[in-house]
């Protein structure tokens, strides 16, 4: 029987970095031992973050296809470019936006819809169009956002209507965490109501990554939708990697103002007026950090001496940094969304083997994997108490060399191979 050949849309590729890049990139791998899989990226694409250690895990055995775009971030970064934070998925309380942030972001709300990459939706479809025509193709993949990503799968799939889309959702689009501080006019959030409406109606299939956000969309296209996590690459996690000494708690990953964390600041610094637990608390935050978390935490003068802020590490270096570690440290946005958040350092976290601490909501999607995979605890993010008692706790259980002896409990299905296999089966079932 013959390979089917899958397309894969996809805006993140290596040598972009961070979160967005990961699903894919991993899930290629897999991929392309069963289908012929090609993966269409753009060529010049303005990337907020830059990892080239990502491109030694492209698969030899995958075709690569791409195209030049003009993107209005270019433009955006030449007038203001100390302004990168909606760019890295945040947007900055409007007190501290200066005149031509609020500028901006206003453009870029009610211009540029579905998002800031919609110039590369009428040249990509054109590109591919042709490209299908003399490359015939199974099955289209998209997967967003950006969801002007979703917009190329749409007009491929009406153009081409027995071609199997599948539209993957690694975010949604207006339920999204920032969507509602976007300063949206009605006109343009009908806009975005009517394409998402349509992606919905008619792609064959569609996935996201958590039940949470499976049961929205769900609601939303009234067909089903599957969950297929993210996940992590045992390939990445070597061997003989110990906890450094010290009581680290590390947190990896965009730090906003929505995941900020006061009373956990409040408990260390507490907790570090303690000499004993000051002289072995080492605090480390590795990504972007918002410069409002950064001087919350500053101010506090029993902690600021503990803590680190390092930028952005090639992700094998922050894979590294996890195994380091005593504590893995999980901040969840406070959003009306959050219940359904699971950020792809999630299940890196669990297969570095390390006591998982995550402040958010208890009736989370994470909730139920902490409590399935025996890894850690989900506190209420303003119960400064039992934020206190549980390090208390722990920083004992350290103290007796206890805290990160026992292995994680069935976390194989939660590995980037399990993920990419639901894709295989999904896909040879269309």
């Amino acid at each position: 029987m013959p390979r089917k050949k899958v397309l894969l849309l996809t805006y993140y590729w290596p040598p972009a970095g961070g979160a967005g890049v990961q699903r894919w990139l991993k899930m290629s791998k897999y991929l392309a031992k069963h289908f012929n899989l090609t993966v269409y990226h753009p060529q010049n694409a303005d990337y907020p973050i830059i990892d080239k250690s990502l491109l030694n895990d492209i698969p030899e055995n995958i075709q690569l296809i791409s195209k030049n775009i003009t993107e209005p971030y270019s433009i955006a970064s030449y007038l203001n470019p100390k302004n990168k934070s909606y760019q890295m998925g945040q947007i900055e309380p409007i007190e501290n936006q200066s005149f031509i942030s609020k500028m901006s972001l206003w453009v870029r709300a009610n211009f540029f819809i579905p998002d800031a990459r919609a110039w590369w939706i009428m040249p990509s479809f054109k590109f591919l169009n042709n490209y299908i025509q003399e490359n015939p193709q199974d099955i289209i993949i998209s997967t967003g956002p950006p969801h002007s990503v979703h917009i190329i799968g749409l007009r491929l799939k009406l153009r081409h209507p027995n071609l199997n889309w599948v539209a993957d959702f690694r975010d949604p689009w207006t339920d999204i965490d920032y969507f509602d501080k976007l300063p949206l006019r009605k006109s343009a959030f009908k806009k975005h109501q009517k394409l998402e409406k349509e992606v919905l109606k008619h792609a064959d299939k569609i996935t996201t990554v958590s039940g949470s956000w499976s049961h929205e969309l769900s609601q939303k296209a009234n067909k089903n939708i599957e969950v297929i996590y993210n996940g992590f690459d045992k390939e990445d996690f070597g061997k003989n990697v110990y906890p450094e000494k010290k009581f680290i708690i590390t947190y990896v990953g965009s730090l906003n103002d929505d995941r900020n964390a006061p009373k956990l600041w409040q408990v260390l610094n507490d907790l570090c007026s303690n000499s004993e637990f000051k002289n072995e608390l080492e605090l480390r935050l590795i990504g972007n950090i918002s410069t409002h978390v950064k001087t919350e935490i500053l101010k506090y003068k029993h902690l600021k001496t503990s803590v680190q802020f390092l930028d952005y590490l090639p992700h094998q270096e922050a894979i590294r940094m996890l195994q380091k570690s005593q504590i893995l440290l999980l901040l969840i946005n406070q959003t009306a969304n959050e219940k359904g958040i699971i950020p792809g350092k999630l299940f890196e976290y669990l297969a570095a083997n390390r006591r998982i601490l995550c402040l958010g909501n208890k009736k989370s999607d994470i909730f139920q994997i902490l409590q399935e995979t025996r890894s850690g605890v989900v506190l209420n993010r303003n119960d400064a108490h039992e934020i206190m008692q549980t390090l208390k706790i722990w920083f004992k259980e350290f103290q007796n060399n206890l805290l990160n002896q026992s292995q994680h409990y069935n976390i194989s299905k939660y590995s980037r191979k399990a993920s990419a296999y639901d894709f295989i089966k999904m896909i040879e079932n269309m």
